[in-house]
Parts: structure tokens; C-alpha cells; sequence
């Protein structure tokens, strides 16, 4: 596609206009999938359903499962079910279960029963398990051979399932039971000798999770050890269905995608709300937050008008100690954040990060407390108060660096999502202690700081 997406949506706006379908469908027939699906992103709201269409059935199915969810749902509250229907039919289980989720509740039952038997019992089965879980994560569309075969057979096995199955990285082998044995890359089909039986040629140590793990943790593993795809197994060991490594890439994109909306107090969804009542409504939590604490904040500063009004010179710096506690804290959680989600850090081994970010701390507090002093005696000619500035804004750096480690460390122990314990929420914490430090110590040694 040479055009961009948003260029190419500009001439289709005025198509549009001119309602001049035939050209719509030629300008369409011409792209990819994940072309018209960048291209449908790239219109206005009133736009999707009218572009989606004008699309084949075939190139559709695989553009609703390309789109932001927040439109392909819009898109499925303008479709009948008989329009569906045929959708899924041309989706893998995993995909066609995700549409499914997204149909108005009322449709559901409609559309499975009408779908075909065999899609039917896939998606029932995966519409069990929660959607980030690896249950929700799998297809169940796969290639399976019994133990004793030849590499010959199961060529065969592949150019027989191969048109219906995409993407097809490991044979697995199974006993009489359906559980597990092990797996065979594609690539060693054209390898090995074609007499030699699969037990002979088979990856027996293999990784395999439970419908029950985490997607996160199941993306953890795709990163770590470079897979393309990973089976899920039941208790017993049975094979029920695999995990393919561009379902992980969505997984990926979309934990960022949630965990930088929650940083700014807000949800994805708001990408594709239409209704401000509903905007404001999932904003407006996080708003009062942060208003509660910037009153909490005032409360405080009111408790020592008696210390600001004797030396007007500290409330000049309210501003500074509230904006360095907030960044550190955000910079400390923001990587605490990171790396529980990636996998590389756990409640058990907290204890050599939090000692690494103490380390941060106080250089980062030695360092910005200095050039605070220096700033503050150039700036008003104190010394003492230069020096109860450094001194708070090194206590406060230490503070904050563990407020930023330690508050997603225990939102995960609560089994809440680690990315709320940025924006307001920490913020706040980290403002009303802060200036709780600043003003606390300076009205102790208020006495002192006059003389100077």
C-alpha cells in the first residue's frame, strides 16, 4: 500500500459524499485486510459501517478481527445475525470466540445457533474460559498425530488439514488418551527420514500452561523463550487447543494500550465512546481523586499558615517539592509496573529492586537536594533554608522512590491491575506527604531558618 491509511480514507470521505458505491468497492478491492483495517481506523465513526459493507465477506471476517475492539463492536450493533453468521464462519475458534464476546448480548445465543455443528463446539468450549486467559487465548484448530506414525503419514496428515488450518508451526503428538507427548517443527517434516516414526524425531521437552494462566504470563513465556507457538493442556495433559505467537503480539499491544490509559486515569474504551455522559462518567472517578487530594494537599498547607506567613519565602517552593515527589514516583512505578507485567518481578524477589531503587534514590536525592541549596542561596540569600530544602527534597525523593516500588507491588498482591497505582492515585499520596515533610520540618526549625 503505498498511499497512506489516512490519505486513502480522505478519498473515500468523498466518495462517500458522493454515494458512488462501485468506486468505494474499487478503491477497497484493491487492499489487504490490514490495509482496510487501517483505513477503516483512519474514518470517522458514521463511516465504518458504510466501508465495511462495500467489503467481501471473506476480506471482512478478517478485518472485524483487525480493528480496534471499540469498533468492531460498533460495527457488529449494525449487523443483523444472519450478516454475522457467515463472518464467523470464516474466523479460527480464537477469533470467532473474541466476535462473539463483542455481539450484543441478545445476539449470542442467535448466532451459535446457527453457526455451523464443529464451530459451535469450539467456540462454546473457549467462551468458558476468561478472555485473558490462555483459554482465551487458544484456537483449537490444530494438527494432532498418534504416536507410531510414520514422518510419511503425517506429511499427509499436514497437506490434508493444511487449506483449513493458518499459521501451522508444530505437529503435535498425542497417545490413545489425547495427552500430550510431544511436538514436531514443520521444517523437521522436510528433514527427516520419511520411515522414521514420530517418537524417534519429537521434541519431548516442551512447555506447555493451563487454560487457567494468566495471558500475561503466557506472554512472558513467548518472549523468553522465542516460541511461535505454545500448547494449552488440561490437568490430566490432554491437548485441548495451542496459542499462536500473533496472538501474543495482540496481548502486548493491548496490555500497553490499558496500562497507558489507566496511567492517565482513563479506559480504552474511551478511544471509541461517542456519549460524553458515559466519557465523563469513567473519567470523572479519577478527577474527584485528584481533587479530594489537592484538598487533602490544601488542608495540610492551612495547618501551617502560621509558619508560611512568618517566612513567605517556603511557599514559594510548595510547587517544587509537590512536582519532584510526583515524578519520582511515577518513574519508579512506571518500571516496577513494567516488569511485573513482562514477568520479571514477582512479590518473592522484590527485595534486591526495591534495594537497587533505594541505591537510585539516593543519588538521584544527594544530587537534586545540591542543586536545590545552591539555587535557593543564590536565589534568596539564606543558607538554613537552602539547606532544609536540600534536606527535604532528599527525603522526599526516598520516599517517593518507595511509594513507586511498594504501592504496585501491593496492588498486585490485592489482584489489581499494577497500572493504577500511577496518575492520581500516587500523585496525590506522594503530594500530601510531601508537603506534609516540606512544612513539618520547617516549622521546626522555623526559629533557625530566620536567623539565616
Amino acid at each position: 500500500m503505498e498511499e497512506k491509511p489516512d490519505q486513502i480514507a480522505e478519498a473515500i470521505e468523498a466518495i462517500i459524499e458522493t454515494g458512488d458505491m462501485s468506486a468505494l468497492g474499487g478503491v477497497l478491492e484493491g487492499l489487504r485486510a490490514p490495509d482496510c483495517a487501517d483505513v477503516i481506523s483512519a474514518l470517522p465513526g458514521e463511516s465504518w459501517e458504510i466501508v465495511f459493507r462495500v467489503l467481501q465477506p471473506e476480506t471482512a471476517s478478517e478485518v472485524l478481527t483487525l480493528v480496534d475492539e471499540g469498533i468492531a463492536r460498533n460495527i457488529l450493533e449494525t449487523l443483523s445475525v444472519d450478516e454475522v453468521v457467515p463472518l464467523i464462519e470464516f474466523m479460527a475458534s480464537d477469533d470467532a470466540t473474541d466476535i462473539i464476546n463483542l455481539l450484543p448480548e441478545t445476539n449470542v445465543p442467535l448466532v451459535l445457533h446457527k453457526i455451523s455443528r464443529e464451530d459451535y463446539e469450539d467456540v462454546s468450549e473457549l467462551l468458558k474460559f476468561d478472555e485473558e486467559s490462555a483459554g482465551g487465548l487458544m484456537e483449537r484448530e490444530l494438527v494432532t498425530v498418534m504416536t507410531g506414525m510414520k514422518i510419511s503419514d503425517v506429511i499427509g496428515v499436514v497437506r490434508t488439514v493444511g487449506e483449513k488450518i493458518k499459521h501451522i508451526q508444530n505437529i503435535f503428538v498425542i497417545d490413545r488418551s489425547k495427552r500430550l507427548q510431544g511436538s514436531i517443527p514443520v521444517i523437521e517434516l522436510l528433514i527427516e527420514d520419511p520411515d522414521k516414526r514420530v517418537e524417534d524425531v519429537m521434541d519431548r521437552d516442551f512447555l506447555t500452561v493451563t487454560a487457567e494462566t494468566d495471558q500475561e504470563e503466557v506472554a512472558a513465556l513467548f518472549s523468553k523463550y522465542d516460541l511461535y507457538s505454545l500448547p494449552v493442556v488440561d490437568s490430566s495433559g490432554v491437548l485441548a487447543g495451542r496459542i499462536t505467537v500473533d496472538d501474543i503480539i495482540d496481548v502486548i499491544e493491548e496490555e500497553a494500550n490499558e496500562d497507558i490509559t489507566m496511567m492517565a486515569g482513563t479506559g480504552e474504551e474511551e478511544f471509541w465512546e461517542r456519549s460524553p455522559v458515559r466519557l465523563s462518567r469513567a473519567r470523572l472517578p479519577w478527577l474527584l481523586t485528584g481533587l479530594f487530594g489537592g484538598i487533602a494537599s490544601a488542608m495540610v498547607m492551612n495547618s501551617f499558615k502560621d509558619s508560611l506567613e512568618s517566612i513567605i519565602a517556603l511557599a514559594f517552593f510548595v510547587p517544587v517539592i509537590m512536582a519532584m515527589g510526583g515524578n519520582v514516583g511515577i518513574q519508579s512505578s512506571a518500571i516496577v509496573v513494567r516488569e511485573l507485567a513482562v514477568g520479571g518481578l514477582s512479590i518473592s524477589n522484590t527485595g534486591g529492586k526495591l534495594l537497587r531503587e533505594l541505591k537510585v534514590s539516593l543519588i538521584n536525592g544527594i544530587v537534586l537536594g545540591s542543586v536545590l541549596l545552591v539555587m535557593v542561596m543564590l536565589w534568596q540569600q539564606n543558607v538554613r533554608l537552602g539547606m532544609l530544602l536540600g534536606l527535604c527534597m532528599f527525603i522526599i525523593i526516598c520516599w517517593a522512590t518507595m511509594m513507586g516500588v511498594l504501592i504496585p507491588l501491593l496492588l498486585k498482591r490485592a489482584n489489581i491491575d499494577p497500572a493504577l497505582a500511577t496518575g492520581p492515585f500516587i500523585t496525590t499520596v506522594n503530594d500530601i506527604v510531601g508537603i506534609l515533610v516540606y512544612l513539618g520540618i520547617a516549622t521546626i526549625f522555623l526559629n533557625w531558618i530566620g536567623t539565616g
